[in-house]
């Protein structure tokens, strides 16, 4: 068992993606506001400077200061945080640090890494040139180095063991509450979708998604029921043939593309959708299934662990290249008569107390591991 920690730990948070508005962003700025309802801990963070130029960032009481990130290029960024920021952490009295994503600063310190997904290790090409050359052999090293793991699933924790059982160990799932930003203010109407029938797809446009298992048979759907498909994301590595079918299905009108979407906005299009769209061919957690649930669209997704392990029982699993059973899962959502109702907290989903007391048991054991070293 490890050693519980009673005086006030002062920790060197790692939010390089702070200013950014994808799934790692948001579940970065949740883990701020996690920590930020301790009174057992003092925050270092860490955030991209491009992010301390836009005023006041709502940041948590319990934030003592804040170090920039300097940014002349996302490869330059993550040397920086690797081989620098370790010792501004150490400079500011930080006993421990924690990194949101892939790079854990070169310390002394004691370290938390959270692992979203292990697909850098596994299937590089997701990625750019640059990243899949270099970015691997850092992620690895920045696990072997983490004195803990946290995971937002026990879906990771289980394919980091069976990476390597060494790293499995020493990880631990500590989950996502419910909410965060998305249900902060009231939705806000997307005027063009107003009186539509449609289905949502949230996420980037990367093979990984597998978006074109829905373009596939968007026609057919289309046809038969006039219902559109409404895609929310940004592009991304290998986008362009996604972008080309998009394109095209946007042209016969039978989809629409929106990009940027606020925070309000996109909780106005979970709460109007037939159904949320989610073939993706592996997540780490499956943000957007949870939050279509919570407000009680149906969801259809792929048969990925993460996202069977979120949803809980309460979507429609497919395998991710069965274009049949997609299809005709789309028809009979259609064909529903299921009604939405307002946010709420799915009771499978841990509340901020208890995902933040996991933290900082984890901080915790990386202490005891930290102090053995």
């Amino acid at each position: 068992m490890a050693a519980s920690y009673t005086l006030t730990l002062r920790v060197g948070l790692v939010a390089e993606t702070f200013n950014r508005h994808d799934g790692i962003a948001r579940v970065g700025r949740q883990l701020i506001t996690l920590m930020g309802t301790r009174t057992d801990v003092e925050l270092v963070l860490a955030l991209p400077e491009v992010a301390l130029q836009n005023g006041d960032l709502g940041l948590p009481s319990n934030v003592t200061e804040v170090i920039s990130i300097p940014h002349n290029g996302q490869i330059s960024q993550a040397a920086w945080v690797r081989w620098r920021l370790g010792g501004e952490f150490a400079k500011r009295g930080a006993e421990l640090i924690h990194a949101s994503k892939h790079v854990l600063p070169v310390s002394r310190l004691a370290g938390v890494l959270t692992v979203h997904d292990l697909t850098l290790l596994h299937d590089a090409t997701q990625f750019r040139l640059a990243k899949r050359l270099l970015l691997p052999r850092q992620y690895i090293d920045s696990i072997e180095r983490a004195d803990a793991i946290v995971t937002h699933t026990q879906a990771v924790v289980a394919t980091v063991a069976s990476y390597n059982a060494k790293w499995g160990s020493k990880s631990r799932k500590v989950g996502l509450p419910f909410g965060g930003e998305l249900f902060a203010a009231p939705a806000q109407v997307v005027e063009e979708l107003v009186d539509t029938k449609f289905c949502l797809a949230v996420g980037d446009l990367s093979p990984r998604k597998n978006l074109n298992a829905l373009i596939k048979v968007w026609p057919s759907v289309f046809k038969q029921t006039g219902m559109l498909l409404v895609v929310v994301g940004s592009g991304g590595w290998k986008s362009e043939e996604t972008l080309r079918a998009i394109d095209e299905l946007i042209g016969q009108g039978s989809a629409r593309r929106v990009v940027g979407a606020s925070d309000a906005s996109l909780r106005w299009m979970y709460e109007h959708a037939t159904a949320l769209l989610y073939p993706s061919r592996e997540e780490g957690y499956g943000l957007p299934v949870v939050e279509a649930m919570a407000v009680g669209t149906q969801v259809i997704a792929s048969t990925d662990p993460a996202l069977v392990e979120v949803a809980n029982g309460g979507g429609v699993h497919l395998d991710p290249d069965d274009s049949q059973g997609w299809h005709d899962a789309i028809l009979a959502a259609a064909r529903s008569t299921t009604t939405h109702h307002a946010p709420v907290i799915p009771s499978w989903i841990p509340t901020v107390a208890m995902v933040a007391e996991s933290l900082v048991e984890s901080y915790s054991e990386a202490l005891s591991a930290s102090a053995r070293r």
